[in-house]
């Protein structure tokens, strides 16, 4: 069975959410509504950048990231330099792992679009069971290496690290400042944690983790005991944050995703480039898209805070035989965004570490009935299994102006037992996403100055 797990951090909070222009609250957990995040600046020129991080895969078993998005998604609570540098990606190609220096010392480590941290395993580390909790050997949360605490790393008092994930994973340890280099790029005094108590469920490759996300998702904690942690978190600058306001670079990063076949070993995976464009092919024309809030507050607050920022846009529909007749009413959208201004629009995260694409039932049905023979819906699987020798249908993404199709390749994935998972699933009554599947067909620029994100076709490269 080919695994499409994708593990995702969450607070775990009892939290009510508001759609942003909508009055009084809504019966779904997570809204977006129509507010947009306001930009700091102009969009920054598609210009190449000079750093590149190259993405490559590592044959796994387990398909495996860690954002927050996955956990949304399945109604869990939450809780003018350029670089470029290579990524890798393990586990089912969603996840992409790059090399990190703390220090002196050098890693890999997972590279993620849905969680703002940097940290790194530490020397000496517990290992759990994930499960019940046990004492389990160093060796089977299955890090490739530990961090040495040593100078220059100073140790921020009286704070800790906690996050947890969707499936049930969950880190504590301690924060410090450390000179962190990524892609040639250095920043000198990056806030960064070392984890010493793990349930993990490692790759053999990765060490830690680079989160690209936003300062307002960090799990900083007042305190050093995790266990009397609450549910107010204490933002710091993610290291890609402090590479823009240093100046190191301009204030975007931009993904190619490469379709490449899973092999024994490492393979190429794309290219994620820090500042600027990574040097590939791609369409002269890009459509673009801004940036909505998910915002979210506690019940008792008195209004709503956009404390979690995901990259969140809204499609303007999609193209397949029929799409004209796909309709839904809103006491049947099932998405907990909310309902869009009309048929032709969804909203949706974009995620480079979520395999397929999910969207709402009609949609999905539909789409997955044109392969000929159809594709049927498996609850074992929780996706649409498809004969791998079926004919996929003509699909595409509308954003902005411009039409972009998926290539019929990247619509089957390998079950591994004669029969292929379909590339575009139903969301059901949770989050629409953009996952690799898409991501594979384009070139995405995350302009965060700009508050917006940028795509230009590659299909079929």
């Amino acid at each position: 069975m080919l695994g499409f797990r994708k593990l995702c951090a969450t607070l775990c909070i009892e939290l009510s959410l508001w759609v942003a222009g909508v009055q009084g609250f809504q019966s779904h957990k997570f809204k977006v509504g129509g507010l947009s995040s306001a930009p700091f600046q102009a969009p920054s020129p598609n210009t190449q950048a000079s750093h590149v991080l190259s993405l490559t895969r590592q044959a796994s078993g387990i398909s495996r990231s860690a954002g927050y998005v996955q956990s949304l998604r399945k109604g869990n609570e939450v809780n003018g330099v350029y670089g470029v540098a290579p990524l890798t990606s393990v586990e089912e190609g969603t996840v992409f792992l790059t090399g990190v220096e703390f220090g002196t010392e050098s890693f890999q480590a997972v590279v993620d679009t849905g969680s703002s941290d940097t940290w790194l395993a530490g020397k000496g580390f517990q290992c759990v069971n994930v499960t019940t909790g046990a004492d389990e050997p160093e060796s089977d949360c299955l890090f490739a290496s530990t961090y040495t605490i040593e100078p220059p790393f100073k140790q921020i008092p009286d704070v800790n690290f906690n996050i947890t994930y969707g499936d049930g994973e969950f880190l504590t340890g301690i924060f410090g400042i450390e000179p962190v280099t990524i892609a040639g790029i250095t920043v000198k005094n990056q806030q960064v944690a070392v984890v010493d108590f793990a349930a993990w469920f490692g790759d053999g490759v990765s060490s830690g983790l680079i989160g690209f996300a936003f300062p307002s998702i960090t799990s900083q904690y007042a305190g050093t005991n995790p266990a009397l942690d609450t549910i107010t978190n204490i933002p710091y600058n993610p290291v890609f944050t402090n590479m823009y306001e240093e100046g190191h670079v301009a204030p975007l990063f931009s993904l190619a995703i490469e379709r490449s076949s899973l092999m024994s070993g490492t393979v190429p995976g794309g290219l994620l480039a820090i500042g600027g464009l990574p040097p590939v092919i791609f369409s002269p024309i890009f459509a673009s898209a801004p940036f909505q809030l998910l915002t979210m507050n506690d019940a008792d607050a008195p209004a709503p805070v956009p404390q979690y920022q995901f990259y969140t846009i809204t499609t303007n529909g999609f193209y397949y035989e029929g799409s004209e007749h796909t309709h839904w009413s809103l006491p049947d959208f099932p998405n907990p965004f909310g309902p869009p201004t009309n048929s032709s629009q969804v909203q949706v995260i974009v995620d480079s570490g979520t395999t397929l694409i999910y969207l709402p039932t009609g949609i999905a049905d539909a789409i997955n009935a044109l392969f000929d023979p159809p594709a049927i819906y498996s609850d074992d699987e929780g996706a649409y299994v498809v004969d791998c020798s079926a004919k996929a249908p003509e699909f595409g993404i509308r954003i902005g102006a411009e039409t972009f199709f998926i290539n019929p390749e990247d619509l089957f994935l390998d079950n591994g037992d004669g029969t292929c998972i379909s590339g575009v699933d139903d969301a059901g009554d949770s989050l629409s996403i953009l996952g690799d599947v898409f991501l594979k067909n384009v070139l995405a620029v995350f302009d965060v100055g700009a508050s917006e994100m940028r795509f230009a076709a590659r299909e079929f490269y």
